[in-house]
């Protein structure tokens, strides 16, 4: 899929979601939990993933009744939020999360325990299709984020949103 039509694919899919508006994090991050219909809990991850090159992770352990996804450390909110983005745009996609491999749950140690790993999707890299999917999903969530930040701002300033 080119460049272009895979933006138009990302704004298509997004908008059929029907976020609510006006958009910020809270609000996406409650939508998607309500898509899920499950919990879905976002932490930092160890440092053991990011030294190995997974920038986020999407994952579900076994007995708990939650998702979660694991973030690179970053000191900006926006290079968070683009993290958390791109999980959600998997999660919009309904990509299959896989059995990972033994050396890669021992990444997520301490957090969880080997055993309890069910499946998981984990993005180190932007060479396929389904990733550069997920990532157009993100920047269409991160495109609305920041619009509707703005109108909020005006809002706050006026009183009349858009009017004035």
């Amino acid at each position: 899929m080119d460049y272009a039509a895979r933006q138009q694919r990302a704004q298509q899919l997004v908008q059929e979601i029907g976020l609510p508006r006006p958009l910020n994090s809270e609000l996406l991050h409650h939508h998607m939990e309500q898509i899920r219909e499950k919990k879905i809990v976002i932490m930092q991850a160890p440092q053991g993933m990011v030294d190995q090159g997974i920038c986020a992770l999407w994952l579900e352990v076994s007995g708990e009744g939650f998702e979660r996804i694991h973030y690179a450390p970053t000191d900006s909110a926006v290079h968070r939020q683009q993290f958390v983005n791109h999980e959600f745009g998997h999660m919009i996609l309904n990509h299959k999360k896989v059995i990972m491999p033994a050396d890669r749950v021992a990444l997520l140690a301490p957090l969880v325990p080997m055993h309890a790993i069910v499946s998981a999707l984990s993005r180190g890299s932007f060479t396929d299709e389904e990733e550069a999917l997920a990532e157009a999903i993100g920047d269409e969530l991160a495109m609305i984020l920041r619009k509707d930040a703005s109108m909020s701002r005006r809002d706050a300033e006026t009183g009349f949103g858009q009017i004035l």
